[in-house]
């Protein structure tokens, strides 16, 4: 007879839970003035994006190279390995912005995170270690709750930032901006938090010689990898920049009104990790992620040709009640199809992939600058990519059942 799952989740997922409320914190400030704090330290608009490039980029790298290090050193010392890297980051940002080699080797090391996409090293580690730690049938429960920390540490971070800019407060931007510091602190903190986790989320042993992957685990991985490219490319197009944009050209909306929509749409995002647990225990991961995301892939092109501003706003919180159910679930999924020891390598990659989002902005720009009725372009190719994505994903996942807690060959 099988025993019903525990109600609450092992110590781990807790101190795994907290960590990323953490990244979430220190990601959400960063956000805020990175930018505005390099153009005030001298460098142009097209080395601003290039550096934010590079940052991304350097967490990519990071995660596709965990299951290399790990073959060295246990995943809990590699966790400690990247905290420190955030932490010397936050460092170099807050001492040595103005210099511009410094400043790209704390980027390329992988530990800034300035987006809402968790595109990092410590990422990959905690969903990795987050599979191990929670037994199968509460997976899914688990990475709800770890996301939805991430989601409310960014919007308080955010929101501390937006207290400590000029004029708001006692803080101010440029060179030396105390946000820097503070997440270089936030780093430093994950250091004995790390130190509380047990063994248990350790990876097991591997033989140097052997592929991070095996044959089967790489074919779905890959795949896997590819369709989250391609939808974090269809999400990269209509980040909340052009969102708000777009509503302020179509409705003249107002900063009250744009404050309302989007607080509401962050609010039905959180709750939407929370339905997903029940959902997937009922029809499971795969129709969890793509008839809860299909659906709000065609909300996204409904909503830049609603007549007014109440019911553009209305779609938007709709389709963010939507639009976040593949989170949780699909980090689930992609735990559940691969032995424990390929675990670090199927979220590496896949983390890895979520980069993709960063193509998005370059062809959103072009669409702002053309103008006119293309303003609205951005929102249907997402939609179109999205929905491409959706079939794909079910075409390709829906007969790959979750297996992978059977002993690895």
């Amino acid at each position: 007879m099988i025993s019903p799952p525990p109600k609450r989740l092992p110590r781990d997922a807790f101190v795994l839970t907290i960590a990323r409320a953490i990244r979430g914190l220190g990601a959400g400030a960063l956000s805020i003035v990175i930018a505005v704090d390099l153009a005030s330290a001298g460098y142009s608009d097209l080395a601003i994006g290039l550096l934010l490039g590079l940052a991304m980029a350097g967490g990519s790298a990071g995660s596709i190279l965990l299951p290399r290090w790990e073959r060295r050193w246990a995943r809990r010392r590699v966790l400690y390995v990247e905290a420190g890297f955030v932490g010397i980051g936050g460092l170099a940002l807050w001492g040595a912005l103005t210099v511009p080699a410094l400043l790209l080797v704390a980027l390329l090391l992988g530990g800034i995170v300035t987006g809402g996409s968790d595109v990092s090293p410590l990422g990959a580690l905690e969903q990795a270690s987050m599979a191990d730690a929670v037994p199968r049938g509460r997976r899914t429960a688990a990475y709800a709750a770890y996301n939805l920390a991430g989601y409310v540490g960014a919007a308080v971070g955010a929101l501390l930032a937006g207290l400590t800019r000029p004029g708001f407060g006692a803080g101010s931007g440029g060179a030396h901006d105390p946000i820097f510091l503070f997440y270089a602190l936030l780093g430093a903190s994950l250091l004995p938090l790390y130190a509380r986790l047990s063994s248990a989320v350790d990876r097991p042993p591997i033989a140097t010689d052997r592929p991070t992957l095996s044959p089967q685990s790489r074919r779905h991985v890959l795949a896997l990898s590819s369709l989250f490219a391609v939808d974090a490319f269809g999400g990269g197009l209509i980040v909340n920049s052009l969102v708000a944009y777009y509503l302020v050209v179509r409705f003249d909306a107002s900063a009250s009104a744009l404050g309302t929509i989007f607080f509401a749409a962050s609010l039905a995002s959180g709750l939407s990790l929370l339905l997903a647990v029940p959902l997937a225990r009922r029809i499971g991961l795969i129709p969890t992620i793509v008839f809860t995301h299909l659906p709000s892939s065609v909300l996204l092109m409904v909503f830049a040709a609603a007549p007014t501003l109440l019911a553009a706003g209305g779609l938007w919180v709709a389709r963010a009640t939507l639009s976040q159910m593949d989170v949780p679930t699909r980090q689930a999924y992609t735990q559940s199809i691969v032995p424990s020891e390929e675990r670090s390598a199927a979220a590496g990659y896949t983390t890895a992939a979520r980069s993709g989002q960063a193509l998005g902005a370059p062809i959103t720009g072009a669409f702002l600058a053309a103008g006119g009725p293309w303003v609205a372009g951005p929102f249907y190719l997402a939609g179109s990519v999205k929905i491409a994505y959706d079939l794909a994903i079910y075409g390709r996942f829906r007969s790959v059942a979750p297996d992978a807690d059977r002993p690895s060959a």
